[in-house]
């Protein structure tokens, strides 16, 4: 994804009204230079919700939360932080740059011509669907044979596309769209560079159209379905679904059918329901089942899942058909799922059972009996490595839990390992805590030719309350009186700060930059953020209100807590060796560490000038 130009998305920032931008999520009223209100986060009767506009921050005194523009919407919309800045730029119909390396003026402009493309495409064929006579086979073909309403069709969008070749092309012409667009859009086929748009043919045609959403809502790509009305000269004319090639509004791995629509009905506690293909997900918001997604007529990516996790479900209920296939399908998904820590339950239908079939019949009640049998991964995993018509030996027994030991390398909570190694022992009948010794000698996988690793343990972060609290007024002191930022970045030991914090990080980075000219002052921090969690660290920071009549006192007293505390660290390391080193390095360890206290036996003497 093309990064945005730092100056653009401060110009963004500054641009857009903090309180026009959560007012559609909360009611707020004045109240001082501020406004308040019921927080949108969680359910309360006593406003805590505060926005401070001036300053550009919000802050959730009932969550604790707090951030600004992109990080309200990134929490309200469920998007990451280049979606915020774009949701916001077209709300408010701000144009966005791009560094050196991301798209052009021009490519960002035919970007937006390839949305309004899809659109327009999109009603067009809708209203063939609903108005042609054409189509007339088609609408008694989504009512009779495939058992789906006309309400559902007008919420979905539902298109047609003609058999003719150049019908859309010439309503393109109509409405004169730009033929680059067309060129880019993956609705045509043209020859390179062709403006001409009568020469345009339609990549869809006599087909059943889909319309793909990304995230947003946005239009994006089709799902074309074969029907009897398709031409017999069409290249893909046996293909049963053809779908809209990659584009540069469409990677078909980064996007799940209807994730705009279940996204919004998926509420505390509840799952999403992976299935099949695309009108599989349309009947199960048909009966009520509206957390229905689908990927994109391959098998589930990486960032597929990453979007799952994005949404805190409590686990992803996947339906798919009984039959070896469906089990291999579940089986593939397995390492992906754990990876992105996420919880798989797999409803598995008896064989030759169609999904579409079962639902139209039994509605949302189908799933019940199906949730009773439900399996979790390892169940399936050991399931698919244990014979049915008989007790398993001992050689099959260690061959099925090895087959859970590789796909655990994937999951990086060593809590899920264990509790997920307890549940497999139990299954083949054996000691959990045996198991769990042989997972512990199987060594992790080496990286694969995709560059994957084994997980690495996190770093365990600073607890110290003491250096935490004084990281963080430093930091609050000098943004809220940045005519010191310059002198303290010069004077200040930037091994002084523990850098294991967001705190830390942001403090050292923003002292940094200044030293080294890269900004003018710290009032440009917003040039330098890298994360969500520096996002909400500036927006606690700007809530609170802290009383200091003589700041410079103050950054000298932090100054001296940063220095003592990396001066206590340095003295436990050297004490540590003394105990282990021979009688001449003892002598030589112990002067040093004379000299280490010599030097912070005095306190700081430093002048800040104004």
């Amino acid at each position: 994804m093309p990064r945005v130009k730092q100056s653009s998305i401060e110009t963004l920032k500054h641009q857009v009204n903090l309180v026009d931008v959560v007012s559609p999520y909360a009611q707020l009223k004045r109240a001082g230079r501020s406004w308040k209100g019921l927080s949108p986060f969680t359910q309360e009767k006593t406003p805590s919700f505060y926005v401070h506009p001036d300053r550009g921050f919000y802050k959730c005194f009932s969550t604790g939360e707090g951030g600004d523009c992109f990080t309200f919407i990134m929490k309200q919309e469920n998007l990451e932080f280049i979606e915020a800045v774009e949701f916001l730029a077209k709300k408010f119909n701000i144009t966005l740059e791009y560094e050196a390396g991301g798209p052009s003026h021009e490519e960002v402009s035919l970007r937006k011509q390839i949305f309004e493309l899809h659109e327009i495409a999109t009603t067009w064929f809708h209203q063939r669907f609903l108005e042609s006579k054409e189509a007339a086979p088609v609408r008694d073909y989504w009512k009779n044979q495939r058992g789906f309403t006309p309400e559902t069709a007008k919420e979905v969008k539902i298109g047609y596309a003609p058999a003719a070749r150049d019908a859309f092309a010439l309503y393109c012409k109509k409405r004169n769209l730009s033929t680059a667009a067309m060129h880019q859009s993956g609705l045509f086929f043209a020859r390179d560079g062709e403006r001409n748009h009568e020469y345009f043919k339609s990549r869809f045609r006599g087909r059943l159209m889909i319309p793909i959403r990304d995230v947003q809502g946005r239009v994006v790509a089709f799902t074309a379905r074969q029907l009897p009305q398709t031409p017999e000269d069409d290249p893909a004319r046996e293909a049963k679904y053809v779908n809209s090639p990659e584009t540069p509004i469409f990677h078909k791995g980064r996007i799940l059918f209807g994730m705009d629509h279940a996204r919004t009905h998926l509420k505390d506690g509840s799952s999403f329901l992976l299935v099949e293909g695309q009108l599989d997900a349309i009947r199960c918001w048909s009966v009520g089942l509206h957390t229905a997604v689908a990927p994109q007529g391959t098998a589930i990516t990486d960032d597929q899942m990453h979007l799952l996790r994005r949404y805190e479900p409590n686990s992803i209920e996947c339906l798919l058909d009984g039959d070896s296939a469906g089990r291999k399908a579940a089986l593939r998904a397995l390492p992906l799922a754990f990876k992105a820590g996420l919880e798989f339950r797999f409803l598995l239908l008896p064989e030759k059972t169609d999904p579409d079939d079962l639902l139209r019949e039994q509605g949302s009640n189908a799933l019940e009996g199906l949730r009773k049998t439900a399996k979790s991964g390892i169940e399936l995993l050991i399931a698919d490595n244990l014979p049915e018509d008989r007790a398993p030996t001992t050689h099959e027994k260690t061959t099925a839990l090895r087959a859970v030991f590789e796909l655990l390398h994937h999951v990086p909570s060593e809590v899920a390992r264990e509790d997920y190694i307890q549940i497999a022992a139990r299954l083949v009948s054996v000691d959990p805590q045996a198991a769990l010794r042989d997972f512990q000698k199987v060594p992790a996988p080496r990286a694969n030719f995709k560059g994957e690793q084994a997980p690495k343990p996190s770093p365990k972060p600073a607890q110290d309350p003491l250096l935490t609290q004084a990281t963080w007024e430093l930091l609050w002191l000098i943004l809220h009186h940045p005519e010191y930022g310059d002198q303290l970045s010069e004077i200040i030991d930037y091994e002084w700060i523990n850098i294991n914090s967001t705190t830390g990080k942001l403090l050292s980075r923003l002292l940094a930059e200044l030293s080294e000219g890269m900004i003018d002052s710290v009032e440009q921090i917003e040039n330098i953020i890298d994360s969500v969690e520096e996002r909400q660290l500036l927006a606690d920071i700007h809530s609170r209100e802290l009383s200091v009549e003589e700041p410079t006192k103050q950054i000298v007293f932090c100054l001296e807590r940063l220095r003592r505390k990396f001066v206590e660290a340095q003295i436990k390391n050297l004490e540590q060796k003394i105990i282990n080193s021979d009688p001449d390095t003892q002598i030589r360890l112990m002067r040093e560490r004379k000299e280490i206290l010599s030097k912070v036996s005095h306190p700081l003497e430093l002048e800040l000038q104004r």
